[in-house]
Formats: structure tokens, C-alpha cells, sequence
């Protein structure tokens, strides 16, 4: 009873810090010097643009989950930050917010949704899920942004994913998938449509390295970020150094939780693996049940986006198992 019990307080204390340090995440990444850096490495409207310009564009307090927006004691305009429909329940977005895009004319406003995912195939496409959440952004502005029949008041909306594990043939890469015109019969001219009326609707897939690198300056922030196991401090002094980001006491203090909380998490997965790995080992025998417990310590440090020298470190096992767990 008192094995099964350890196990059980181990397995929630690991689920409350995963929560806790994905909601450091998340709210590291609602910081308008990283969400603008991410709009200038995703968004065709801002490619030209300078940081401190796309900062100055985002319009009111990013929504982290269902925390409420406040910008001068009101919320954004037209935002919700749950969808809810009879059959499915209740939607939460990560971080939501709205943004002016540059124009020679009016501003085009943008409402602009990033989704942390750790998980790149969680039973279905995630690229489809992409598409639907864009999707209810656009369904979403019924009531709020237009009316009735007034269909050209739609607002164009982006859904961006940052995605920490991807398969090994997406790692550091950007991909994204938007509306064209595809012109099935005839001869029509690409000025026939206004490529701003049907526009209206993209996905983005920032897929990672656990190993980092990256050619790309995004994909170089945000390994840095999220899979860089430098001590917080360090990481601080380099976002600032190579990346021109002011540390000021917020963002610092963020970077400090979601690194002590990441190391947590792996620490607990780490005991889990040896606890399961002693259970195994009654059962199965005393080195098997050690040897299947190294095993999956290795494949929790390795998840967790540790180098193989690390992961053999936890683990015990030999740079070589490590290689073998990883292929």
C-alpha cells in the first residue's frame, strides 16, 4: 500500500509541476518582446517591420488561457478567450490577442492565436486542430466584429503553433498553410480577386530542435528558450546579449520559474522511472527491473530535450543505449 501510494503522490506532484510549468511558458511567451519576435519570424505583414514596431502594434494585454484582458481598465475589443459549442464544450486558447498590421491604407487588424503544443501527435493530425482553431477565430467574430450580411468587416486571423517535439524530419523547421486562389477553368486575371478578401485564415507550425540550433533567428530564440539547459542566469544574460532582449524583473523572473519548474518535472519523471522500475523488478527480477528503469529515465531525460550525455548521465546507461533509445 505504501509503494502504491508513493507512486500515486508522485504521479500528481508530476502533473501539478507540468501544469505550473507550462503555464510559465505560456506566459513567457505572452511577453510582447517574444510574441513580436515571433509575428516577424511567422507573419508575412510584419517581415519588414522592426521589433519595436511589431510590439507597438499589439494592441491591448495578450489572454493567457481564460485570464481576463485588461489594457487601461478595459478589455480588447471583439476577444473571448473561449469558444463554446453544444457539442464540444469548452475551448481555451493558450494566448490570444489582436495586433494592427501595417498598411499604405487603413490598418488591418489581426487576431492572432499561439498554441504551446509538447506533444506533436496526440491521436490526431495536429495540423487539423491548426485549421479548426483558426477556423472558430474566424466563426468567432459573428456578433462582435460584423453582422448580419456585413461579411467584409472580417478579420484576419493567424493560428501559430510552437511546437517543442516535432518528428525528426520537421525539427527546425516553419511551415506554413494559408488560403490562395487556385484557378480551375478559364483564364482569370490574379488581380480578378482581392487577395485581402480571401486571405483571411493561416496556420503556422514552429517545430523545434531538443537539440537546438536552427538557421533561423526565431527557431534560434526559442530552442534557446525551451531546450537550452543553461542555468537560468546564463539563459537571461544570452536572451539579452544575442537577442537584444531587456531583462527587465518580469521577464526575468519568468525565465528563472519555467527553469527551476522544467527541472522539477524532470526530476520527477526521474523518480517515477525508478519506481517503476523497481516494481517491474519484483516481478521480473531485480537487474531487469533496474535495467528497464534506466531505460525510461533515459527516455524522460530525453523527452524533457537532454542531450544524450545527460540522459546517459541520469540514467546510468552508455552513450551508445542512449543512441539506441533515441533511433
Amino acid at each position: 500500500m505504501d509503494r502504491v501510494n508513493t507512486k500515486l503522490t508522485m504521479n500528481l506532484e508530476k502533473t501539478e509541476l507540468e501544469e505550473k510549468y507550462d503555464a510559465a511558458c505560456k506566459a513567457l511567451l505572452s511577453e510582447k518582446v517574444i510574441l513580436a519576435r515571433i509575428m516577424k519570424g511567422c507573419i508575412e505583414e510584419y517581415k519588414d517591420c522592426s521589433i519595436k514596431e511589431i510590439e507597438n502594434y499589439i494592441e491591448g494585454t495578450p489572454s493567457v488561457n481564460n485570464i481576463e484582458v485588461h489594457s487601461s481598465g478595459k478589455s480588447i475589443h471583439g476577444m473571448n478567450t473561449e469558444d463554446c459549442s453544444l457539442s464540444e464544450g469548452t475551448i481555451y486558447y493558450d494566448i490570444r490577442f489582436t495586433a494592427l498590421a501595417p498598411s499604405t491604407n487603413e490598418p488591418i487588424e489581426l487576431i492572432i492565436n499561439v498554441e504551446a503544443q509538447n506533444r506533436y501527435n496526440p491521436g490526431y493530425p495536429l495540423v487539423k486542430r491548426g485549421v479548426y482553431y483558426a477556423s472558430r477565430l474566424i466563426s468567432s467574430q459573428f456578433g462582435t466584429e460584423f453582422t448580419n450580411e456585413d461579411y467584409k468587416k472580417i478579420k484576419k486571423v493567424y493560428s501559430i503553433w510552437i511546437c517543442m517535439t516535432p518528428p525528426k524530419d520537421l525539427r527546425n523547421t516553419i511551415v506554413g498553410f494559408s488560403l490562395g486562389m487556385n484557378v480551375i477553368a478559364g483564364n482569370v486575371s490574379d488581380t480578378a480577386y482581392k487577395k485581402q478578401d480571401y486571405d483571411l485564415l493561416s496556420v503556422v507550425f514552429v517545430n523545434l530542435d531538443k537539440n537546438g540550433g536552427g538557421f533561423n533567428n526565431l527557431l534560434e530564440l526559442l530552442n534557446l528558450i525551451f531546450h537550452n539547459d543553461m542555468k537560468a542566469f546564463d539563459k537571461c544574460k544570452t536572451l539579452e546579449k544575442d537577442f537584444g532582449i531587456a531583462m527587465y524583473e518580469k521577464i526575468d523572473e519568468e525565465v528563472r520559474d519555467m527553469c527551476n519548474l522544467s527541472a522539477g518535472v524532470l526530476e520527477r519523471g526521474y523518480e517515477k522511472g525508478i519506481s517503476q522500475g523497481i516494481s517491474q523488478g519484483i516481478s521480473q527480477g531485480i537487474s531487469q527491473g533496474i535495467s528497464l528503469q534506466a531505460r525510461k529515465s533515459a527516455r524522460i531525460a530525453i523527452s524533457m530535450g537532454l542531450t544524450k550525455e545527460q540522459a546517459a548521465k541520469i540514467s546510468g546507461l552508455s552513450i551508445a543505449e542512449i543512441e539506441e533509445i533515441q533511433a
